[in-house]
């Protein structure tokens, strides 16, 4: 359903209104410095107030395009709310990390700072210096976050900016290539949100929604930041770093807060069941939805966090699926948080040939997908296959339109242009329609070939995160050609955990999960130290950098041993 525009700005508007009536309701709580803050939403509009204050004195004003990397926490809330009440357009990038390779790092701000051209490039203090010399000659104003504590609290604007008027940059997240950024309309994300309201069925007054996801992630940002702050529903934040390490705060926050909703990437239900290692027990009843988004949801890892809290409240419904990604604000399809996602046991091979999709002939040719629901209001999926819109149960590139659809990338007309199909967004994952449920099996991008077999590499990685030794989330599989046998080889390369197996128990461990997941053997797996692996600027595993460092060094010596 598309939200009546009853104010000038049916984001803001919503938010604005219910401060005024109610200005003591709470915000949510923010987990830092090892202790919970409580923050009203008048406290929450008063910060952001403060940034709009510093943003205005800087010279920032509507339209103007405001960067944000500052640390997770209140104040990057609130500088983000701040830069929309005075029509500037905000967008959170990723700050570097001790797990980030830094010369990838500069090198992708350095690009996005001179596509998105940005206005301003807010920062905590201590990376001014190092932002000053990237944006050289970009014409971005670097303003430390601290120069906030300068500036008394703004006025509300009257006029708020316009329904149509662009409210955030979103840059889509992936492993490969320059991250290109999604311009959403107020009126798009006020669309988005009511829709997936609804698919949600939501109740504002019950709700609770827990997270520690970043705000740099569609997921973070729109699930756990802006739908809750549109809904006056409370968010209980952690910060993403002091999660990893002690990922027992988020069922602290859960049982502390009563949360009833989360999101979590596939690799934290695994990372949750096998890290926590305590006697003690949380109380998680109060949990309705624990929604698995952003990379093809798994079932073994359903079933693993399942099998580790059932005790603890955790059901079976529990545990639910989404489709998302920036280029529609968030969800195109929700699965049905009144029952278990739906299980499809299909022919292993006939998901590899990227053909119909058929029933398996035994058991052991069976792949279970998870269903990840129907499209939301306002949202349509088709499948594309050589130019053409295929029926049910046939694989093919998932395509999407919709009210909330974007309408290109800033400042990139070729990625725009080779985005769509005619009124139709070519997502570059593939998957089917079965009952009107959308299916995803992996994307264009990430199927290697095998002796001429197509394999989707986030099997073998998802094969492989289930090993004990290897780091959860820290690992990566891709192909490498072979002029011996000319075709690509299978190849993993993944961390090792603190408490690993002997390496060759390890490496064998490895290679019969993907054998069992596949049927082909890994031509190379390789255990590296922890921060090896290059992440992407938003955090992610890059498939493509890795395979060049490992072609660089790793290949050198696996071509060595081999003669």
């Amino acid at each position: 359903m598309t939200p009546a525009v009853g104010q000038a700005n049916p984001f803001l508007g919503p938010i604005l209104d219910r401060w005024r009536i109610s200005p003591e309701l709470p915000f949510g709580v923010f987990h830092e410095d090892g202790a919970w803050t409580p923050v009203s939403l008048d406290g929450m509009l008063h910060r952001a107030r403060r940034f709009a204050a510093l943003f205005q004195a800087r010279g920032a004003g509507p339209g103007a395009t405001i960067l944000l990397i500052v640390r997770h926490g209140f104040d990057a809330h609130a500088a983000f709310v701040g830069a929309m009440l005075i029509g500037a357009v905000p967008s959170f990038l990723p700050y570097p990390s001790a797990k980030q390779d830094h010369t990838l790092y500069w090198a992708q701000h350095r690009t996005v700072l001179t596509v998105c051209r940005p206005r301003m490039v807010l920062v905590y203090d201590e990376l001014h210096t190092a932002m000053v010399e990237c944006a050289q000659g970009t014409g971005a104003d670097i303003v430390p976050v601290s120069l906030v504590e300068d500036h008394l609290a703004a006025q509300i604007p009257d006029p708020l900016p316009a329904a149509d008027a662009v409210g955030l940059l979103q840059h889509s997240s992936g492993t490969t290539g320059l991250k290109k950024a999604v311009a959403l309309s107020y009126r798009s994300i006020a669309c988005q949100l009511a829709n997936y309201r609804d698919a949600l069925a939501i109740d504002p007054s019950a709700a609770r929604i827990v997270s520690w996801l970043p705000l740099y992630h569609d997921m973070g940002l729109i699930s756990s930041f802006l739908l809750p702050m549109w809904l006056g529903v409370p968010i209980i934040s952690l910060d993403p770093f002091v999660w990893i390490a002690t990922p027992t705060l988020f069922f602290d926050a859960v049982e502390d807060y009563r949360a009833t909703h989360a999101w979590l990437p596939n690799f934290a239900f695994m990372h949750l069941a096998r890290r926590v290692r305590t006697s003690r027990n949380w109380d998680l009843q109060s949990l309705r939805a624990v929604i698995s988004c952003s990379e093809p949801c798994k079932a073994a890892a359903f079933d693993a966090f399942l099998s580790r809290y059932a005790a603890w409240g955790i059901r079976p419904e529990t545990l639910q699926t989404c489709y998302a990604m920036a280029e529609t604000v968030f969800a195109v399809s929700q699965s049905n948080l009144a029952a278990p996602v739906r299980r499809l046991a299909v022919d292993r091979d006939c998901i590899t040939k990227l053909g119909p999709v058929l029933p398996p002939a035994t058991d052991v040719e069976a792949l279970i997908l998870l269903s990840n629901g129907r499209p939301i209001g306002g949202c349509a999926v088709r499948i594309l296959r050589e130019g053409d819109f295929v029926a049910e149960v046939q694989i093919g590139e998932i395509c999407v339109s919709g009210e909330f659809l974007f309408s290109g990338y800033s400042n990139n007309p070729i990625a725009t242009a080779a985005a769509f199909h005619n009124e139709w967004y070519r997502t570059g994952d593939l998957g089917f329609l079965q009952d009107g449920e959308v299916f995803v099996v992996g994307r264009v991008k990430e199927v290697i070939i095998v002796n001429g077999k197509n394999i989707f590499v986030h099997d073998i990685e998802a094969a492989a995160a289930q090993v004990a030794g290897v780091k959860p989330g820290r690992l990566v599989a891709f192909g490498q050609y072979s002029d011996r046998i000319g075709s690509e080889q299978l190849v993993v390369v993944a961390e090792r955990d603190a408490n690993a197996a002997p390496d060759a128990q390890v490496l064998e461990a490895i290679n019969r999960a993907v054998v069992l997941e596949i049927g082909i053997p890994c031509a190379d797996i390789r255990l590296v130290d922890p921060g090896w692996l290059v992440k992407t600027t938003s955090g992610k595993i890059s498939r493509s950098e890795n395979a060049r460092k490992y072609a660089s060094g790793l290949a050198t010596q696996a071509t060595e041993r081999a003669h």
